[in-house]
């Protein structure tokens, strides 16, 4: 069974983006496909009302009595997108998946029953980190009441350390259970126990790893969009303002007709890159965890001397 490095596995991600950029450009277009569904499907059913949802955000402070009123007709098209871009998320994420741990040689994309449990695993994931965060909030907020009858430093020092729990212990418990969908595509079947008795011992390990991982994403994405916004403003200046600085980044997507103009084409490009570039990178530590944590179904047989 391998070792783990944490360091290693936080680079594995960068690695793999170097040696198979076709891989990750497959994910990029399938992301780009659902992410444009996702933006004409609510053009169309918001309508309106996603202008004056746009509106709305732009006026300082932000008014809740007017988002209230706004809501219910907002929802409907809020909901279609959430479901296009779940079902785009466990589409793509299990071929993420198959092609780090080896089981496809060549990216592709199926409905089945990969998709099904990884679907599943993301309603869990989201009922754990919002039942773990409510309970937390309210265990702190009972504590925080009590004490602030008796001292009001204290009171809004547990304040402080509540606010940091509702985050902490939530994501405690998912890193703990991050193995789960390395383990439905790989073994065919969910288990959450199988994750958290694979991760005993070595969170710190997988947490760091996964820190790491992102901080080297984020550095990566904030110099890329540095040279997308220079880029912008050098057109601009070479054509002498006849393409603006927001014509590749001023986008807007409240109706049909913002959909088809460059900024927003461009932005939709952007975005899918970006996901298909963190695929790999959040794969990377999981995988290597998986391969050196998890046991096997089946263990060693030793072998009489």
């Amino acid at each position: 069974m391998p070792s783990f490095s944490p360091t290693d596995a936080a680079f594995e991600g960068f690695r793999f983006t170097r040696e198979k950029p076709g891989a990750v450009g497959a994910w990029a277009g399938a992301t780009l496909v659902f992410n444009l569904a996702s933006a004409v499907m609510g053009a169309l059913i918001g309508g309106s009302t996603l202008v004056e949802f746009q509106q709305l955000t732009q006026v300082q402070p932000f008014d809740w009595i007017a988002f209230g009123h706004l809501l219910p007709r907002l929802l409907p098209a809020l909901a279609v997108t959430v479901v296009i871009n779940m079902a785009g998320s466990a589409i793509i994420y299990p071929s993420a998946v198959r092609s780090f741990i080896g089981l496809d040689r060549k990216v592709s994309f199926h409905i089945g029953e990969d998709e099904r449990r990884i679907l599943l695993l993301m309603f869990i994931y989201f009922g754990i980190y919002f039942v773990t965060s409510v309970v937390t909030g309210i265990a702190f907020g009972l504590i925080e009441n009590v004490i602030g009858a008796l001292s009001a430093d204290v009171a809004n020092f547990i304040t402080f350390v509540g606010g940091l729990a509702v985050v902490a212990l939530p994501s405690v418990i998912i890193v703990r259970l991050s193995l789960a969908p390395v383990i439905a595509v790989d073994r065919k079947r969910i288990s959450l126990k199988e994750s958290w008795e694979s991760t005993k011992g070595h969170f710190w390990p997988l947490a760091g790893s996964l820190a790491l991982s992102g901080i080297l994403y984020f550095v990566v994405v904030f110099v890329g969009l540095l040279l997308v916004m220079t880029l912008a403003q050098v057109l601009s200046i070479s054509t002498h303002g006849a393409i603006g600085p927001n014509t590749l980044t001023g986008a807007r997507q409240t109706n049909l007709a913002d959909l088809i103009k460059p900024a927003a084409i461009f932005g939709e490009l952007i975005t899918a890159m970006m996901v298909a570039v963190l695929l790999p990178v959040a794969c990377g530590p999981l995988v290597r965890a998986y391969q050196a944590y998890d046991a096997p179904d089946t263990p060693p047989v030793t072998v009489p001397a």
